[in-house]
């Protein structure tokens, strides 16, 4: 599985239909606020079979710090 890929159809459902969503893209300049971003890390938990304490959460600034979390939680 891309996590890649599969980061950036998640976060392209909450943002404006043409974004190029790119790793070093700061969630909350994509237009996410804090709601947004917990639901994309629900649907990130239920994808991968993963969870996230909060201090993981509120620590997660961009795309690429996303992808970080999940390879770390899945290896």
């Amino acid at each position: 599985m891309d996590i890649y890929a599969e980061l950036a159809k998640l976060v392209e459902k909450k943002v404006k239909k043409g974004t190029d969503i790119k790793p070093e893209d700061e969630l909350k300049d994509l237009g996410l606020d804090s709601l947004d971003k917990a639901d994309i890390m629900i649907s990130i938990e239920d994808l991968f079979n993963i969870s996230f304490e909060e201090d993981e959460m509120l620590s997660v600034k961009t795309v690429e710090d996303l992808k970080v979390l999940i390879e770390k939680k899945i290896s």
